[in-house]
């Protein structure tokens, strides 16, 4: 990652957008469960505040190979906690 500023950036973005999308889903098939909704918007805003902390504290700062390591678990598992969001949304 060129910055982690951008990073952040890019965290607060994505999950900007998946809130987005939960109320737009709502109301394009007219149906609120207010607790489902808040339940998952509190799980998206969570794991934002959760990659943000950890992209700003890792170790190994001086050796390349182990931020390139842990700048790809970190997008793996990122990706995979966006993904289950998503599917949660689906449900709705």
């Amino acid at each position: 990652m060129a910055s982690r500023r951008k990073l952040k950036k890019t965290i607060h973005y994505i999950s900007s957008e998946l809130i987005n999308d939960i109320y737009f889903h709502c109301l394009a098939n007219n149906r609120f469960d207010e607790e489902k909704i808040q339940d998952i918007v509190l799980k998206i805003h969570a794991n934002s505040i959760e990659f943000i902390s950890r992209s700003s504290h890792f170790s190994g700062k001086e050796d390349s190979k182990m931020v390139k390591a842990f700048f790809k678990k970190f997008y793996a598992e990122w990706e995979t906690s966006t993904q289950e969001i998503l599917k949660l949304i689906s449900a709705l």
